[in-house]
């Protein structure tokens, strides 16, 4: 078996994403597990669109094709506070452990206070 950035489709390649590596994971461990038969019911790629964090309290959405392949909808472009605000949440709610869940809003708001920590050390 291989999954996300090490798997290869010849018929239905997909982008060597998280979001893929993610979903390719979880349909794994069901088929592993015995949840489902591997001929059940076939993989498909749930695309959720693409985002990133610009900076200067800025970023970017771009849900042109949402959706399964053949049945995308498209969602509108956003982008500048209201788009940094839907990224940092997608990137929050996908921590797994407390720990985490807590200590990055922390450094968001150290950040934001103090600006972004460039030394090495």
């Amino acid at each position: 078996w291989a999954i996300g950035d090490a798997a290869v489709c010849d018929t239905e390649p997909h982008a060597q994403l998280a979001q893929v590596a993610r979903q390719q994971g979880i349909y794994l461990a069901g088929v592993l597990s015995g949840k489902k038969k591997e001929d059940e019911k076939p993989f498909k790629f749930f695309n959720l669109g693409s985002m990133a964090s610009l900076g200067e309290m800025k970023g970017i959405y771009d849900g042109s094709q949402v959706g399964i392949k053949g049945q995308e909808v498209s969602v509108p472009a956003t982008k500048g506070l209201f788009a940094l605000l839907m990224w940092r949440f997608a990137y929050w709610g996908r921590q797994t452990s407390i720990e985490n869940k807590l200590l990055i809003p922390m450094h968001w708001l150290k950040s934001f206070l103090f600006g972004r920590d460039i030394s090495r050390f």
